[in-house]
């Protein structure tokens, strides 16, 4: 593997940290020489994102966005994954060369639905619910029909249960819960929709059954090979593919 991977994390931290494990750990190699080369900056000094959504304040985000994958970009790197669901808002204010470089979550996340349909539930930040970054996606005509959202409840109940993910705090009850979501819904599985839940995947998946999520950074981690094969500093792939649509 002769890519470069950068890994733009701290937002946040353990999940950044959670996802390096996890490529290691689909991409180990013997002799270990042939293990992939990454390269990552986790920086939790990122504004909140949700936040900033709301107050329609996100100058600075794509400010920071930028400047992060230009570093990442002097530090060698071919491709980026950005290990943030809810900072792709600001993707594409980003300049395009470097935009070129990063593997969007979204992108592969609304590929895996299309190439696997069923009636999934979407569990997100309110900030990236609030932004319609789902929604702004070039495929999401094809993919909304097969997607459910939660109550405005259980939206604030997840979002809250992110944050305490963020901290390293959950339980059995948590844990319980956001694995009954689905079947609540009548659902056949669940979407990770923000990265946070990669903490946890291994615990709901146990729970609910691994073939019924689709987790970005484990898609990321299980496709590494195809997608260093596919992109590089030449690419002409398009990352993050919006349309304009009514809020």
């Amino acid at each position: 593997m002769s890519q470069r991977i950068g890994i733009l994390g701290g937002m946040g931290p353990l999940a950044s940290a959670e996802f390096l494990s996890t490529l290691y750990r689909s991409n180990i190699t013997d002799p270990e020489q042939d293990a992939p080369v990454c390269v990552m900056i986790s920086d939790p000094t990122f504004p909140d994102r949700t936040e900033r959504i709301l107050r329609d304040d996100t100058g600075e985000l794509s400010e920071r966005l930028a400047s992060a994958l230009a570093e990442l970009t002097m530090m060698g790197a071919n491709i980026i994954v950005i290990a943030c669901v809810t900072v792709h808002h600001v993707l594409d204010q980003v300049p395009p060369d470097l935009r070129r470089r990063v593997v969007s979550l979204i992108d592969l996340l609304a590929d895996a639905m299309v190439a696997s349909p069923c009636c999934r539930l979407l569990l997100t930040t309110t900030g990236t619910r609030e932004a319609r970054i789902f929604e702004r996606h070039w495929l999401w005509q094809e993919i909304a029909p097969s997607i459910v959202r939660p109550s405005a409840e259980d939206q604030e109940t997840l979002h809250n249960l992110i944050y305490r993910l963020k901290r390293g705090e959950w339980d059995e009850a948590a844990l319980d819960w956001l694995a009954k979501l689905p079947s609540l819904y009548g659902t056949a599985g669940c979407v990770f929709g923000c990265t946070e839940l990669h903490l946890v995947h291994q615990a709901v998946a146990a729970r609910l059954g691994a073939e019924k999520i689709l987790d970005p950074l484990m898609l990321v981690a299980r496709e590494l090979p195809s997608l260093t094969d596919i992109r590089g500093p030449c690419t002409n792939a398009c990352t993050y593919r919006v349309q304009n649509v009514p809020r």
